[in-house]
């Protein structure tokens, strides 16, 4: 059984619209602060959990 493709289907890929060099590093730039910022964020936070979670391990409970 044949598959038909048509003329043209090799040429849609490449009209995919790029961007410029210069707003594709400003992007990636963006990109990798944004990154960077959730990074220090979870540390941040898993520090602040992990400090609470040993202080709450000193506590005893009276019956």
């Amino acid at each position: 059984m044949k598959t038909f493709q048509p003329r043209n289907a090799c040429h849609v890929s490449s009209r995919a619209q790029r961007l410029d060099p210069r707003r594709e590093s400003r992007c990636s730039l963006a990109l990798i602060m944004l990154m960077s910022l959730a990074t220090l964020s979870v540390m941040a936070t898993t520090q602040t959990l992990s400090a609470q979670d040993t202080k709450a391990a000193h506590i005893h409970f009276q019956r």
